[in-house]
């Protein structure tokens, strides 16, 4: 796990803080672009890459339905990755590193 957290990008890393601080939280492109700091396509850039980002063949986070308020798709963190909300002290020490 480390060695791939390491090679996530800063904006990977910020989303993917926020979601293992949310382990149980749904999250709408629109709320996430508010509360991370990234937007538009960059947003949906680092939601795409994380969805295909795999540990032990598990994408890293995965779609939840339609947002209700139509802007997207709802992100989840994969529940089945329980290694990664262990690893939020690691995510947002990489974080600060940059």
């Amino acid at each position: 796990m480390w060695s791939k957290l390491s090679r996530l990008s800063y904006g990977q890393l910020v989303l993917l803080l926020w979601f293992v601080q949310h382990p149980n939280k749904t999250g709408s492109v629109s709320e996430l672009a508010k509360q991370t700091k990234i937007k538009g396509k960059a947003l949906g850039g680092v939601l795409s890459s994380l969805s295909r980002t795999k540990y032990r063949g598990l994408p890293l986070i995965e779609p939840w339905g339609r947002a209700v308020d139509d802007t997207g798709l709802r992100w989840k963190l994969n529940n089945q990755l329980g290694s990664v909300v262990e690893a939020k002290k690691e995510i947002a020490r990489l974080v600060a590193t940059y």
